[in-house]
């Protein structure tokens, strides 16, 4: 599996028509065994220096004195990144204090990703190079070429490479092994448009293609849900002959096996979604579709093996069994003025959701037990697969960094300066 990176600033601007909230991460891995406080490593920025602190509290180090840069990532003893979301220039920095100074890794990058111990990143040719996280620039290998730059999505899973190319003119999502050998695999006509459209199944990868990416005016019937085999690479459209609405997909999100979308939603004057309008409705990898909540959602997430987890129109907060390709319970929470709802997997398992909002942070187990982890205290958060609890800003604590358990014990401070933002937190 992917090991995923989700961090939210308490502060969220509104979604926006073809705009994204998602905190995606820009690496990933092979399936790794949950690690321990003491085996992780949280990065953090405070007065243009960037830190790194074991996840136990020890070992506080200095990385960079002079550090400007967002999207931080982590490939071999390097770590990566651009000085703000617009840049293209693609720098990196050793992770253990030794340089002065970051240095320029690539320019001209529209994308970038690493995994298992490389970096990989489109640049504005539409070519694909990968190298070794150590390697100076000079070792980067081409792996791929014909990447359409328009739509610029990179990830890598499980030993292949996933990109929007341009065949014979027009755009496909297609996938190549990573190393850069074999033959580009053709997926489907039409463009993954952010790794927010990915989810990885047990057996498959499944993705959300706009089959018509260029209309950005209209909302029109056109994403179709693929099911792509790991091993063979061989892909399967589930609802080819009845495609989904762009606004209705783009603001819903991946529960169980299923995307749940907000089937009537439409935009207001500003141009934002309008979530009184709409009712959640979900596609199941098996073409099966359901009414999963009477009113639309902001936010959802997958919980256990049977759970969809989700934050509706009210802002309130509902956990859904879906089984025999309906909703065989729906469990009221009992959380109001929350705004945002990620899961953190363990093993390969969403083993806990986690809810923010105006009034705190929560955590939610599969039996559906609620825990409040703290008080509106909070300015940000960070969790990270296969690590432990939650880490956040304590605005009421001098903006430092804490950690709670996700049962909400263990509370403990782990920085002395004040933070302006969690970069990073990573198994060891």
């Amino acid at each position: 599996m992917n090991t995923r990176l989700t961090n939210l600033q308490r502060t969220i601007c509104t979604l926006l028509f073809f705009t994204l909230i998602a905190a995606v991460t820009l690496g990933g891995g092979s399936t790794t065994q949950a690690a321990s406080l003491s085996q992780s490593t949280v990065y953090y920025e405070s007065d243009g220096v960037l830190y790194k602190v074991s996840a136990d509290g020890s070992n506080t180090t200095e990385v960079l004195i002079d550090f400007e840069g967002v999207d931080l990532s982590a490939a071999g003893s390097y770590l990566y990144y651009t000085q703000t979301a617009s840049s293209t220039t693609l720098l990196r920095v050793p992770n253990d204090g030794s340089s002065d100074a970051a240095e320029t890794f690539a320019t001209d990058v529209l994308s970038y990703y690493t995994d298992n111990g490389f970096i990989y990143y489109l640049d504005a040719t539409g070519t694909i190079y990968r190298a070794n996280g150590d390697s100076d620039a000079s070792a980067v290998t081409q792996i791929a070429d014909k990447a359409d730059t328009d739509f610029p999505f990179l990830v890598v899973i499980k030993g292949r490479v996933y990109y929007n190319a341009l065949v014979n003119g027009n755009t496909w999502i297609v996938s190549k092994t990573s190393n850069g050998t074999g033959a580009v695999q053709r997926i489907a006509a039409g463009a993954v448009e952010s790794r927010y459209f990915t989810n990885q199944g047990k057996n498959e990868l499944q993705l959300m293609v706009n089959t018509d990416p260029y209309e950005q005016f209209y909302s029109t019937n056109a994403v179709v849900m693929y099911k792509v085999n790991y091993n063979t690479g061989k892909a399967t459209a589930v609802n080819p002959k009845a495609k989904l609405d762009v606004n209705a997909v783009y603001s819903g999100g991946w529960g169980n096996n299923l995307y749940v979308y907000n089937k009537g939603i439409e935009l207001d004057s500003n141009k934002n979604y309008n979530y009184a309008k709409g009712k959640a409705f979900a596609l199941t990898t098996s073409a099966k579709t359901l009414q999963l909540h009477t009113k639309s959602v902001r936010e959802v997430s997958a919980l256990g093996t049977d759970k969809v987890i989700l934050v509706d129109t009210d802002k309130k907060a509902y956990a859904k069994t879906v089984s025999g390709n309906k909703v065989s319970k729906s469990a009221n929470l009992n959380l109001s003025n929350v705004t945002y709802v990620t899961n953190q997997m363990n093993n390969g398992r969403p083993t806990l959701a986690y809810f923010s909002g105006n009034n705190g942070l929560y955590s939610v187990n599969t039996a559906l037990k609620v825990t409040k982890l703290t008080s509106d205290e909070w300015d940000a958060f960070q969790l990270r697969d296969d690590v432990p609890g939650m880490f956040y800003i304590n605005a009421k604590d001098q903006y430092r960094l804490y950690h709670v358990q996700p049962g909400g014990t263990g509370k403990k401070v782990l920085s002395d300066v004040f933070l302006d933002n969690i970069l990073l937190v990573i198994p060891n």
